[in-house]
């Protein structure tokens, strides 16, 4: 009995998989280069309704973390905890950078934004 349960609730996890984000910027820069996607840098801080909002609300949209993990290398850095990358440069959180393979800037949000804008942006820039 117990063991179905376990077997279901991997199973369910795994239908539902959380966005899969990077340990570090400089290792989302390497990942991007072997996989040939562009990294997503979330710049964000701790208390930040916004970037609750983000994380709690919009990453776990499904198709949001469809989007991503298809076609990016998310990275998440707390601007009070983290090294802030040269120039990843911001005004609030949060804020997103798109950085090609290369290390080349390719977009740039600033502020939480809703699911259905967030895919629409990533779907523009995906192929680096």
């Amino acid at each position: 009995m117990i063991k179905g349960f376990l077997v279901a609730s991997l199973l369910v996890s795994c239908a539902f998989a959380d966005i899969k984000w990077a340990k570090s910027y400089d290792a989302a820069l390497a990942s991007a280069k072997k996989e040939k996607k562009t990294v997503m840098v979330m710049l964000s801080r701790e208390g930040c309704p916004a970037c609750d909002y983000m994380d709690n609300i919009v990453f776990e949209d499904t198709d949001v973390e469809d989007v991503i993990n298809k076609g990016f290398i998310p990275v998440h850095i707390d601007i009070k905890k983290d090294k802030i990358p040269s120039g990843l440069d911001f005004i609030g959180t949060p804020t997103f950078h798109f950085i090609s393979p290369t290390g080349k800037k390719v977009e740039r949000i600033d502020g939480a934004v809703k699911s259905l804008k967030l895919i629409e942006v990533l779907n523009t820039i995906k192929k680096p």
